[in-house]
């Protein structure tokens, strides 16, 4: 398994999978976002990483950063900035607090988080128990939650075109989802793991003009955005964001794997 700096920022792999049939089966998926939900990913694996919650910018300490949160990724057409009749959010935001106060919330614990997040995730596979005995060349901490472990197949999944794709790679899956970023989503820069732990694909299903990615790489920011159907490598070992400035929702199925091969055909 290369490692990070071994490793192009993007690579886009000789594959391609058919985007209409993706959709059927994202018509009828339940739409429960992993990153929030009882028991998710999202509680499991961000409640113990509060730099995961901060870059999807799902919670906050203060309604301040909340806010701050709503004003940095605004966009034109944003119901946000027609309820300042056009113009951005700005400091003071107190002085905004009543027209945004149905976007935030607080929960049980005292943070604040965006209602209706405009970054989340569907998960296609869950937690596997019988992961948990496997022996990885590559260990992590007993401490920390071993993402391999999510490769147990959600029931919705099974039989369908999604499965196919799953299962087309010749590399070992393991946890995969479909992220939705709606417009004016970001996710902040950020570090995931080295790619000797595992890799990550994407397959863009729904984009526009204004999506994309950067990654750093030798000190430079390489940029690259994705086209439906088509599969991409992102180092997610290196520092990288993503953003979503159009005015449709950007949805791509992300699929992490054991190894590497499928990188060289």
């Amino acid at each position: 398994m290369k490692k990070r700096h071994e490793l192009p920022a993007f690579k886009k792999l000789n594959k391609t999978f058919d985007v209409d049939k993706i959709l059927e089966v994202m018509r009828i998926m339940p739409v429960k976002d992993d990153l929030k939900e009882k028991g998710g990913y999202g509680e499991i694996v961000g409640g113990k990483c509060c730099c995961l919650q901060k870059a999807f910018g799902l919670k906050f300490d203060t309604i301040e950063e909340a806010y701050q949160f709503l004003q940095e990724n605004d966009v034109e057409q944003s119901a946000l900035k027609e309820g300042l009749g056009g113009k951005r959010m700005a400091w003071d935001f107190r002085n905004y607090v009543k027209p945004f106060e149905e976007y935030i919330e607080k929960d049980d614990k005292g943070k604040y988080q965006v209602n209706g997040s405009p970054y989340k995730q569907i998960a296609l596979t869950q937690y596997n128990p019988e992961m948990e005995d496997r022996v990885y060349d590559k260990k992590i901490p007993k401490t920390r939650l071993d993402e391999r472990h999510y490769n147990k197949v959600k029931d919705w999944v099974k039989g369908t075109y999604l499965e196919e794709v799953l299962t087309s790679f010749k590399a070992e899956f393991t946890r995969a989802r479909i992220a939705v970023m709606n417009p004016g989503a970001f996710v902040s820069e950020h570090i995931d793991y080295n790619t000797d732990y595992s890799v990550r694909y994407h397959i863009p299903i729904t984009t526009n003009k204004d999506c994309g990615f950067y990654a750093v790489k030798d000190g430079e920011k390489v940029y690259q955005t994705m086209e439906p159907g088509s599969v991409w490598f992102l180092n997610q070992g290196l520092r990288h964001s993503a953003w979503n400035k159009g005015t449709t929702s950007r949805s791509h199925i992300i699929i992490s794997f054991l190894t590497q091969e499928d990188m060289n055909d």
